[in-house]
């Protein structure tokens, strides 16, 4: 499926959406701007299973996902 990540150079929000055809103008569900930055997805650079269960990166020394309650960050 054709999703992808964007941050809004307007509001600064970060957000995903659908994107159906490859000409659709994409708007900031927050601002409804269209000044908008393509962001490269951890789905599309990955390759392999996330290092842990919620899929940020490994949870040593800080758990990525800031809140250290995965499964694989608890001992």
């Amino acid at each position: 499926m054709p999703i992808y990540e964007y941050r809004c150079e307007q509001c600064d929000h970060e957000f995903e959406t659908l994107v159906m055809r490859k000409h659709e103008t994409v708007q900031c569900p927050q601002c409804h701007g269209e000044r908008l930055q393509k962001l490269i997805s951890a789905h599309a650079v990955g390759g392999g299973a996330p290092d842990t269960a919620c899929g940020s990166a490994p949870c040593s020394p800080e758990p990525a996902c800031g809140a250290g309650a995965c499964p694989a960050c608890l001992p």
